[in-house]
């Protein structure tokens, strides 16, 4: 994991929680929601990770934000 800043960005986004391995859901979602309301990604999305293996003893627990930028 890398962190870095990014510029301030207008953006969608949805919380996942669980595990890793089930977070193409979380993606398939937020870009159906994108297309349906006729938002325009503007560049890539970004995984923000909020819990983990780091602090929480259960996969169950962790939780990601994915945001994607729009125009």
């Amino acid at each position: 994991i890398q962190f870095r800043e990014v510029p301030a960005a207008k953006v969608i986004s949805i919380f996942h929680k669980g595990a890793y391995d089930r977070i193409g859901e979380a993606y398939a979602y937020l870009m159906k929601y994108a297309e349906q309301n006729d938002y325009t990604p503007a560049g890539l999305a970004r995984e923000c990770y909020i819990d983990g293996v780091w602090n929480k003893d259960s996969v169950d627990e962790w939780l990601t934000e994915i945001q994607l930028p729009i125009a």
